[in-house]
Formats: structure tokens, C-alpha cells, sequence
């Protein structure tokens, strides 16, 4: 993508997470939050970009994928600055993650793609989270799912909602042969959230999973991620596109 949307005259910042850079100290980190991972370093690169004598400040994009799309409405939130012009959501959940993750267990056990136990263990893990006294301080004994503190900083993030009344324009982008977030549950209620925004818009891509590469048949499944892939040009142009027509923000 990075070198997609280069060829296309739009400069590109990427880099690796935290938790693929230094995972052992992201482990070790008793205080882990989705902010740490996700949010903090997205808005330094912000930072980052605005000091490059060669970037157009006033026209400074974010593009976050899967949690990283869920994230953006508070990226957009803690921009104190407003340094961000907009921002491109690639198969970003709208519901809480335990939702998401929950439908990605359902359908995975429904194509016996996981075992009865890891089924039932993976259900009972994700109903403690979604019990409404789940303390990141004070976690259940049974709870197994790493970081409690990590969980405490995500299991409420409704990204949709958060989104409602931000200003911000969205470009919104789903795989429609995505399992892992799935677009005939997320994109309503996106579209539900911001129907009374006129600077967003939406592209689904019927033969895209969640990599945003293409397969076939009705729904993806994990083998097609062990098949090398590149995302395809038409995905690349119409982030440009949407990025070169410069929306603007809503009053």
C-alpha cells in the first residue's frame, strides 16, 4: 500500500508496532494499553510528518487497519493540535472488540476451523470481559487472555458512536469476504452512526478479506493469509482519490 499510494503522489509513513518491535517489553509491561499500542505512536508519527519541509502540514492523513481502524475515532479525539485532516478506516470494527471477536469464534467453529474446547474456553474468557465489573486491577483468577489493564483500555471503545460527532472526513473501507470483521455486521452501523454526516464515505470490495486481498468464494478463511498477496491497485486508487479530493471538515 505504502508504495501504491507513493506512485499515486501521496507521501507515506509507516512503521511497525510496539508489540512487533519490542514484544517482550510490551509483555513484560504490566500497564499495556491499546493507547501505548495503537494511538500514542500513531499521532508522534503525526508529529513526525508535520516537520518534513517537503509535506503539506494542512493535509495530514491517518489510515489505521482492523484495531488500528477501530482506534482512529480516538486518535481524532486526543489530536489536541488538529494535525489531522482526515482519516481511512480498512475493516475497522464499529462494535466493541469483544463483539467482533466473538462472530470470528462463531464462524470459525462454524467451518471447524476451531476445536469444541478452545470454542468453549474462548466464549467463557470473552463473557468476563463483557461483564460489566471487569477490573483490569482485579481480574477474575479464571481470566487467560493476557493483559488485563490491556483489556480495561479497549473493551469499551465503540468506534462508530465515538465517531458520530467528530468533524473529521472519513473514507470507510470494507472487505466484504472479511470473517474477522464482518462487513454485513460493522457497515450498517457505521452508516447508522454517521448518517448525518456529509463527509463520509464508504467502499466495499466483494472479493476482499481482511488482509484486503483477493479470494474466492462467499467468505474467507484463515488459510488464504498463507498466500502471498499484494492489495489490489483499484483499492489503492480509490484511497487516493478520496485523499486528492481534499474533504473537507464539517462545520
Amino acid at each position: 500500500m505504502a508504495h501504491g499510494l507513493a506512485s499515486k503522489g501521496i507521501a507515506v509513513l509507516r512503521y511497525n508496532k510496539r508489540t512487533f518491535e519490542h514484544s517482550a517489553k510490551t509483555i513484560a509491561d504490566p500497564n499495556h494499553t491499546v493507547e501505548k499500542e495503537t494511538t500514542d505512536d500513531a499521532l508522534a508519527a503525526v508529529q513526525v510528518l508535520k516537520k518534513e519541509r517537503k509535506i503539506d502540514d494542512g493535509q495530514i492523513f491517518i489510515l489505521g487497519h482492523s484495531q488500528g481502524g477501530m482506534m482512529v475515532p480516538q486518535m481524532l479525539d486526543k489530536d489536541t493540535r488538529d494535525s489531522i485532516a482526515g482519516a481511512v478506516v480498512m475493516g475497522g470494527p464499529a462494535r466493541t472488540i469483544q463483539e467482533v471477536v466473538l462472530d470470528q469464534f462463531d464462524y470459525l467453529f462454524s467451518i471447524g476451523q476451531l476445536a469444541q474446547p478452545e470454542y468453549d474456553f474462548y466464549k467463557e474468557q470473552f463473557s468476563m470481559l463483557n461483564d460489566p465489573n471487569f477490573s483490569g486491577d482485579n481480574p477474575p483468577e479464571e481470566f487467560q487472555l493476557g493483559q488485563p489493564v490491556f483489556w480495561d483500555s479497549i473493551n469499551d471503545i465503540r468506534a462508530a458512536e465515538m465517531a458520530k460527532d467528530q468533524s473529521e472526513p472519513l473514507l470507510i473501507i470494507q472487505g466484504e469476504r472479511d470473517y474477522q470483521v464482518m462487513a454485513d455486521s460493522e457497515i450498517p452501523i457505521w452508516q447508522e452512526e454517521l448518517s448525518h454526516r456529509n463527509n463520509v464515505e464508504f467502499q466495499l470490495y466483494p472479493k476482499l478479506n481482511h488482509f484486503f486481498t483477493e479470494g474466492e468464494g462467499e467468505m474467507s478463511t484463515p488459510y488464504e493469509y498463507f498466500v502471498p498477496a499484494n492489495v489490489p491497485e483499484y483499492v489503492i486508487n480509490d484511497i487516493a482519490e478520496w485523499i486528492h479530493s481534499k474533504p473537507s471538515m464539517e462545520d
